[in-house]
């Protein structure tokens, strides 16, 4: 687009073009299920800069908010220098998550936490290394990493032979400097759930998970029934004010136990999930059944189980507010 209109002037620059859309791979037969599948939803972004020094600015400003959205999913990550490959550029990094279904090849420090391609760091080092080379500890594991952005510094390898290009102080053309970043929107979420999740149980991270907390009340024709209903419909509301009603799933399904909707919440894999059954009617020190997403289970009266609810909203909100400076500290030497 830029190539094709006339140049734009330096008092335009930096500029920031990104979208985000399907895209179609095209493979005979997909593999590894959503992680890569023939039609996948991918966020893409070009920046244009004056400069060397401006594009670099940039990459460190976008490359910091790329950082910030994997802080906010609370999914372990790690960042490594990348080979620029058939993208060309000067300056590349990839994200990854750690897993057995990866397609690349990392270096990881049991020490530090560092990480590197396996490839750079051979073609780097010209051999295969046999020490960190973050704090020099032999403590180096080969593990597989599933990417899930990629940050190119490309320069001016696109712009200058497509010319695409600015006026530059002195009115005169001048090749436009380019960087590219992409995020795999649903490689994202399939890579989350294959690190988090167990064989029998998925796990979203807090702020991809479909629901905040999933209801279930007590079996149609049950003694508790008419007692545990009322109980069960003050938690409607007061759940669906603290984290949003449409946060909260009832499984109003009661011609089913409720052993057999517990083990499917545990399949769908909600982050709580509060169940109104006999302890909840029981007369002395009455009790709601909590499940929690990491399979723990807890027996709490109302107001704690309200209490978690409102902490586990409070815990979503700090994340987008970009509070997550617990987490920095508990992974920050993977960051």
């Amino acid at each position: 687009m830029l190539a094709t209109t006339s140049p734009i002037s330096y008092r335009q620059l930096p500029l920031r073009l990104y979208q985000i859309g399907p895209k179609f791979r095209d493979e005979l037969k997909s593999r590894f299920g959503l992680m890569r599948a023939k039609e996948f939803l991918m966020k893409d972004m070009y920046t244009f800069d004056v400069s060397e020094e401006t594009a670099t600015r940039t990459y460190a400003t976008v490359s910091a908010a790329y950082d910030r959205l994997f802080q906010q999913l609370e999914v372990p990550f790690v960042k490594v220098n990348a080979a620029t490959g058939m993208m060309g550029g000067s300056l590349s990094h990839e994200y990854h998550y750690i897993s057995p279904v990866g397609e690349d090849t990392l270096l990881q420090c049991s020490s530090c936490g560092f990480a590197g391609n396996s490839e750079v760091l051979e073609t780097s080092l010209q051999e295969s290394p046999t020490s960190c080379p973050s704090c020099k500890s032999t403590s180096l594991s080969t593990v597989r990493g599933v990417e899930v952005a990629h940050t190119f510094l490309l320069g001016d390898k696109y712009s200058k032979p497509l010319g695409a290009t600015f006026l530059n102080t002195s009115g005169k053309p001048q090749s436009l400097v380019m960087g590219c970043y992409g995020i795999g929107i649903t490689r994202i979420i399939a890579a989350a759930l294959e690190v988090l999740s167990t064989d029998q149980e998925l796990r979203w991270p807090k702020l991809l998970a479909p629901y905040d907390v999933c209801l279930i009340g007590p079996k149609q024709g049950s003694k508790e029934q008419q007692p545990a209903e009322a109980i069960e419909n003050e938690l409607l509301g007061n759940i669906g004010e603290l984290c949003g009603h449409q946060e909260l799933l009832h499984d109003d399904r009661k011609e089913l136990t409720i052993g057999k909707r517990l083990l499917e919440a545990k399949r769908l894999g909600h982050p709580l999930t509060v169940v109104v059954g006999a302890k909840a009617v029981q007369p002395e020190a009455p009790k709601l059944e909590v499940h929690l997403s990491d399979g723990d289970s807890l027996e709490l009266d109302i107001n704690e189980a309200l209490k978690l609810v409102a902490e586990h909203s409070q815990h979503k909100r700090d994340l987008l507010l970009g509070r997550f400076e617990q987490y920095k500290e508990k992974v920050g030497h993977q960051l």
